[in-house]
């Protein structure tokens, strides 16, 4: 059973990748730009939403916005949210169904998150500077 939860939580992760993927390239052609709210959807738009009035300058929307709780400003970054939620997830049952304590799975999937996140940020700030 946790197998397969493992699984689902992989194909899961996989449908949240093809979803932002279709929002960042696709936009124009696909279902999404159907649905009513554009400045959620549409990330033409939708990246300004972390931020007051839609302007950089202006700093964040509201605390954490552009970073700890970007997920919930836009489609494309609730995506990713789900993305890595659903990988990190996948990591943990696997852990279980090997054997693993729940205390142990979930300090190694946490720490496996904290690298992951160190990793990003490195490359995010030398590269985009």
């Amino acid at each position: 059973m946790i197998l397969l939860l493992t699984i689902l939580f992989f194909i899961l992760a996989g449908v949240a990748e093809g979803v932002m993927d279709t929002l960042q390239f696709h936009y124009q052609s696909s279902k999404f730009k159907d649905f009513k709210n554009h400045l959620f959807w549409d990330p033409y738009h939708s990246w300004r939403n972390k931020y007051k009035n839609g302007d950089p300058q202006q700093g964040e929307r509201f605390p954490f916005s552009t970073t700890l709780l970007v997920g919930f400003t836009d489609a494309w970054h609730l995506f990713k949210f789900f993305r890595n939620l659903f990988i990190f997830a996948s990591v943990f049952t696997l852990l279980v169904f090997c054997g693993e304590t729940i205390m142990t799975s979930l300090l190694v999937t946490s720490l496996l998150r904290v690298f992951f996140g160190f990793a990003f940020t490195i490359m995010y700030k030398k590269m985009g500077s």
